[in-house]
């Protein structure tokens, strides 16, 4: 409960695929353009006939070289992801500003490589104008705004043998296209774990900000053990301050009661791909976040996330992987007698993979897993869904495919 990301491997239960296509429409050796696109679709694996509304992700038009002052840059317009950053081992983007917009990319300063852009989303606040209705989840009421980023960024600065620094300042500002006075939100589940908030929280209209900034550093370093590092710093204030960037991680910053006026957020973080030896590679991320609430006196939530899969290849074929994560979240949630409750849990899975050639990030990859997790007694009936609810503790084994090319 409050963690921003899971641990994948073995414990994802939909079919997700992106079709991406592309091609470059013009290039007379000095100019070129490019048409990219991407829709992408999710279902629940339940039966053979599973239709599904696919999502346009990305569909933009990159001009290079059409820049006089800087030749080398890229003109863009339209949707797309842009220069996301994530950690794969848990599928959690902690710097993503992906949606419609338009910029410019890659103008070189000499020390460095500079990029800004302008990208913005819809977004809906769900809230009830009276504590009943809250309770009860009758007669939600929405609160729209189209929140903008502003991205500036440079990049590939060279600053240690292999080793460079990014540096990025993101600006959010919103356009409400309705009044907001005041009303309450709905946390969480009843102990029975069946949806209907137990936790009322009043929401006031000088809680409301849709301004807000982030500042992130990240250092890579190149040829370490064979692989990468990646150490994180980011420090966020307002609109701004989701554990992710936006809908944690997923898209660019929205409006929700963990992101209010005077909130603020900073992340350490750490993780890369290293290899251990001539048969080992060993994907590891460490994550201390903390959430500040200071308008609305609720104690800070903090959330650590350590993870390590290792995997040990058999051949240029076979492999067996161990996934173990722990996420802990200090002041998770509220229960209905006013008290603040942690979260923990634990995941181990052990996958058996065959995949096409050696290396950690080889594809497409066949896996016959098992995934073990427990988690503590106050995040009981929250946790696992319904085949869980009544445990603390749960086992499940499958087979799963991944493919990229």
């Amino acid at each position: 409960m409050g963690a921003g990301s899971k641990y994948r491997l073995g414990n994802e239960t939909e079919t997700y695929g992106e079709i991406k296509l592309g091609s470059e429409l013009f290039n007379n050796g000095e100019q070129s353009f490019y048409l990219d696109s991407n829709m992408a679709f999710s279902v629940d694996q339940a039966n053979d006939w599973e239709g599904t509304d696919p999502a346009f992700r990305e569909f933009n038009v990159k001009g290079k070289g059409v820049l006089g002052f800087a030749p080398e840059a890229t003109l863009w317009a339209g949707k797309r992801f842009y220069k996301r950053h994530d950690v794969h081992m848990s599928d959690f983007y902690y710097w993503n500003v992906s949606g419609p917009g338009a910029g410019v990319e890659g103008i070189d300063l000499g020390f460095g490589d500079f990029s800004f852009a302008w990208v913005k989303s819809s977004t809906s606040f769900e809230y009830y104008k009276t504590a009943v209705n809250a309770q009860d989840r009758t007669d939600a009421q929405e609160f729209d705004i189209d929140q903008n980023i502003l991205d500036f960024r440079l990049e590939n600065i060279a600053v240690n043998p292999n080793g460079s620094l990014t540096v990025g300042v993101d600006y959010a500002f919103g356009n409400p296209s309705g009044s907001f006075e005041g009303g309450f939100k709905a946390n969480g589940f009843d102990n029975a774990g069946n949806g209907q908030s137990a936790v009322i929280d009043p929401i006031a209209e000088s809680d409301m900000d849709d301004t807000g900034y982030m500042l992130t550093l990240e250092h890579t370093q190149g040829e370490f053990f064979g692989g990468f590092n990646k150490f994180v710093v980011q420090y966020a204030t307002d609109a701004m301050t989701a554990h992710g960037l936006g809908s944690n991680g997923q898209g660019v910053s929205a409006l929700t009661s963990d992101n209010l006026d005077g909130n603020d957020f900073y992340r350490i973080m750490d993780h890369g791909v290293v290899g251990l030896g001539k048969n080992v590679e060993m994907q590891y991320l460490a994550s201390y976040n903390n959430l500040s609430f200071k308008e609305t006196g609720k104690p800070d939530q903090t959330w650590i996330s350590l993870g390590v899969r290792p995997v040990y290849f058999w051949n240029d074929i076979m492999s067996t992987a161990v996934e173990l994560g722990y996420d802990q979240v200090d002041n998770a949630f509220k229960t209905d007698a006013g008290d603040w409750k942690d979260s923990k849990l634990t995941k181990l899975t052990v996958a058996q993979q065959w995949s096409a050639g050696r290396g950690y990030w080889a594809r497409p990859q066949i896996r016959v897993f098992g995934t073990y997790a427990n988690w503590n007694d106050d995040s009981k009936g929250q946790i696992g869904g319904e085949a869980f609810a009544n445990d603390t503790d749960g086992f499940t084994f499958g087979v799963q495919m991944e493919a990229w090319w």
